[in-house]
This record gives C-alpha cells, structure tokens and sequence, in this order.
C-alpha cells in the first residue's frame, strides 16, 4: 500500500526545511535526503542539492505544491530534508564527566517552537553541556524548532526527552545546584549571584513559570532586574542572559571566533 501524504497544515516531523537548518542537517549528517523546488535558480539551495549528492544522499526536485503541503506551507526557501532519528545526549554521562564547571538547562512548559529554538541557539553560542527537554508539556526537536534555531538544534546537546524531577535528581548527585530562574521574596538577583560551577538552571515558560514540584527541588532563585512596568522577558531573552551572567563568571574553554551574529 502506498504511503498515505500529510494532511495539509500538518508538517511531519521528521523534516527541517529552509536554507540554514538544511545545510546544518548536512553538514552535521542528521539527514537521510533532500527535496528541493524543481525550478529554482537559488545558489544557495543548488550548492546544498550538490552537498547532498556527494554524501551519497538522494536529491529529488519536487513541484511547489509538494514542497508547501510537507512545511504547512512554511517559508522552506525551496528546499528540505527528511531526518535520521535524533541522537540524544546522555545526561548521565554528562553529569558523570563534566568538570569542575558546567551548565546544563532544563526547560519546563515552553512549548512555543520559537523559543525552544532560540534556547538551542544560546546553547551552542554558550557552551552549554546539555539541554533537557520533558516527557510532557514542552516543544521537542521539531520542524518549527529547527527553523527558529536556524539549524542550530543540529549541534546543541539536546538529552532525551526525561521526566525534569529525575533529571534534577541524577544532576544533583552529580554535585549539581539547582537554580530555577523565578521571582520571588527568596528570588536573588542574578547579575549579582555567585553561581555554583555546576549549576543545573530551570527555565519556565512566561505564562506557567516553573512547576511547583521542581521549585521546592531548586536549591536557588534568581530572576533579572527590570523595570517595574515590565511584566516578563521572552523566554528565549531571559535564557540567554542568564546563561551569559553564569558564563562572566566561570568562563568557557569554548573557541571566541568573534564571528558576526546573522539572522537566521
């Protein structure tokens, strides 16, 4: 029996589309082939149909129809790959083998594909050893994820998805501190907190903030100080200054390539 397509607005996921996260799925070998627009004259999408080609990947040119109704009718710049299954990270291996710093982020109740995507980009500007995404309530490693991270997803180290108050566990008796990015009375400001060398940082969504289980689990509270009339930071804002403020003082082995910040 033939497979059936997609319905319309419904994007599989095991696809990433547009330019960056394409090359990205290449270059970092997360894909297994390529459709590209039949007619196009990009340089750029004609450069990756080459890459594809000599990996010994199938390039196959499809019709605009076919390319809209795989992304939804997403903006794929002419061009996708369908993906191997993902890789995770080990967790427990990273907690067994990390060295005296290191910064792993738990992301609780973000489900916007944006700013998953945006939390995976800071993840490999800064270092940061693993992300942990959850079981439930939370975006995994989707199409929308990979165009926000503008295929960057492709090198963060995202750990399986794992229930947050296990992961929190296997982190703390890895010499882990638990700091949960909440206000509060007992909230400290960040730009002032000493942070532990190994913190595990929880990141809330704007509207849920951090479930209480893994609250009482935090060993410390910070939050960012700002305006009063400001209710909240994008998700994807707050992260990446947090993870920059552990990162001023315990900085990372990590290569400073000073290369200019494009969009994606």
């Amino acid at each position: 029996m033939p497979r059936l397509r997609p319905k319309p607005n419904a994007t599989p996921d095991d696809v990433a589309f547009g330019i960056n996260p394409c090359a990205l799925a290449l270059s970092t070998g997360a894909a297994k082939s390529l459709l590209y627009l039949r007619d196009t004259r990009n340089e750029r999408v004609l450069q990756l149909v080459d890459i594809a080609i000599d990996a010994g990947l199938t390039a196959v040119p499809v019709d605009l129809p076919r390319l809209d109704e795989l992304t939804a009718e997403g903006v794929h710049q002419g061009i996708l790959v369908r993906l191997r299954a993902h890789e995770p990270v080990d967790l427990k291996a990273v907690a067994r083998t990390s060295g005296d710093t290191s910064l792993v982020l738990l992301l609780d109740s973000i489900t916007d594909p944006q700013n998953v995507g945006a939390v995976l980009r800071t993840a490999v500007a800064v270092g940061i050893d693993a992300v942990v995404l959850p079981l439930r309530r939370g975006a995994q490693l989707t199409p929308g994820v990979h165009r926000a991270s503008a295929g960057l997803s492709f090198l963060a180290p995202v750990a399986a998805p794992q229930n947050l108050a296990q992961a929190v566990a296997t982190l703390k008796e890895a010499g882990y501190w638990v700091v949960a990015a909440a206000t509060g009375a007992d909230s400290q400001l960040a730009t002032t907190f000493d942070w532990p060398k190994k913190t595990a940082l929880v990141i809330g969504s704007e509207g849920e903030g951090i479930g209480h289980l893994l609250l009482r689990e935090s060993d410390f509270k910070v939050s960012l100080p700002m305006d009063p009339r400001v209710e909240s930071l994008n998700v994807g804002v707050a992260c990446g200054a947090l993870a920059y403020l552990y990162r001023r003082q315990w900085p990372s082995l990590i290569h400073d390539s000073r290369l200019p910040i494009h969009d994606p």
